[in-house]
């Protein structure tokens, strides 16, 4: 008799249960169909191919001013290759002639030369791992330039400072007129790291810089200062949130530099985002709220492959050093890399304006799922999210290689 009753439960509960498994598949069915009809296949991994298979991309971005290209890891071969292809789309299709990138201003100044043929090699400085990474790109820029008049030419920024040597020496380089005292104060600060710098240093270091910026009127004079001042908030005060606030205010800046007020801005995906996802607004929150609808962001993502980090082994241990990480394929259907992995490409770009028109992937796009975001450490390797509140545009990858193998 109890056998015959807990049979009859089990029929009760799986009454219940089996239409509701048979209603999410049919949901999740519906997901990918609509996706199906919207997203258009990346044909192409190749910088320098045709781009009649991107052409599309021309009438979308028509009335952006900031357009940013985001990546869901740092380390990722197809994400810059890809990158690279956007640059040269719209450098060559679209007229933007500055691009900024999540890199140190100084180093990028010496890219900066190369590549508008001042000089005939690519120097390396410190904060400049672009060269080992984005060298190909940097020589079609000098190609490229080297057919354009100067008020043609494409030119490459660092979106912050990353140590004091580099801006420091540009300072005492290029503004002849500072007192003996704060000469002294620089030279001083320049080769030390940070935890060796004292408050009393970093005070003497604030009252300078507002000296410094009196006896100059040379607008990137006042600009290597401001950077300086960014760099001890960003950096060596470790104020929360800073660094976005930083590289949006010097996103403006490069922004006001260019011919055309036209920029690119390459960097991660989270620092690109429309919301504060970290609890802090990020460098995309402040664009979006100075610029709006000519903010633009392009981001991407990946299902599973390797990946370029350095690997965390545990709290408080040394980490493991940079090398090539495999990600597993993602099986949550809490993820939208469940969803991006069914569909009938394996690349793709999903225009997420235009697929908000369709209600069922409007409430797909803006309820938050976890999304692939892999900074320089192995470890977070997702985010939960809106797509639909962060981005614009999602380029999507569905397998990868590191950036170095």
């Amino acid at each position: 008799m109890k056998s015959l009753q807990f049979n009859a439960a089990l029929i009760v509960l799986f009454s219940f249960l089996f239409p509701w498994n048979l209603s999410a598949q049919e949901d999740i069915k519906q997901i990918i169909s609509s996706l199906d009809k919207v997203i258009k296949p990346v044909k192409t991994l190749k910088p320098d191919s045709s781009f009649d298979d991107i052409a599309f991309l021309k009438e979308t971005i028509k009335d952006r001013e900031i357009i940013a290209l985001g990546e869901a890891t740092h380390g990722t071969l197809e994400i810059y290759n890809y990158k690279d292809r956007l640059v040269r789309f719209l450098v060559s299709e679209s007229g933007y002639r500055a691009i900024g990138f999540e890199a140190d201003h100084i180093a990028l100044e010496y890219i900066d030369e190369y590549i508008a043929g001042k000089t005939d090699s690519l120097k390396f400085q410190y904060g400049a791992n672009l060269i080992n990474t984005n060298r190909r790109m940097f020589e079609w820029l000098r190609s490229y330039n080297l057919t354009k008049v100067e008020e043609d030419k494409v030119h490459v920024y660092g979106l912050e400072v990353r140590n004091f040597g580099n801006i420091i020496n540009r300072i005492l380089q290029v503004i002849p007129s500072i007192t003996d005292s704060d000469r002294q104060l620089l030279e001083k600060i320049k080769g030390k790291r940070y935890n060796e710098i004292k408050k009393d240093d970093i005070n003497a270091l604030r009252a300078s810089i507002n000296d410094m910026k009196k006896v100059t009127d040379n607008g990137l004079h006042q600009h290597y200062l401001n950077l300086l001042d960014q760099l001890i908030d960003a950096y060596k005060e470790q104020k929360i949130g800073m660094r976005d606030q930083v590289m949006a205010d010097n996103t403006t800046w490069i922004k006001d530099q260019a011919k055309n007020n036209k920029v690119i801005v390459w960097v991660h995906n989270g620092h690109v985002a429309k919301t504060a996802l970290y609890k802090n607004p990020t460098m995309g929150t402040y664009l979006d709220k100075k610029y709006g609808s000519k903010y633009f962001v392009i981001a991407t993502d990946i299902n599973y492959g390797k990946v370029h980090v350095n690997i965390f082994t545990a709290k408080n241990k040394p980490l493991g050093g940079f090398q090539p990480l495999y990600y597993a394929e993602v099986n949550s259907d809490k993820a939208y890399e469940y969803y991006f992995k069914q569909c009938q490409f394996k690349n793709f770009i999903l225009d997420v304006g235009s697929a908000k028109n369709d209600p069922v992937l409007n409430s797909f796009l803006t309820k938050p799922k976890d999304m692939r975001m892999i900074g320089s450490l192995s470890i977070p390797d997702r985010k939960n999210l809106s797509i639909a509140k962060n981005f614009d545009m999602i380029v999507y990858f569905n397998s990868t290689n590191s950036m170095f193998n």
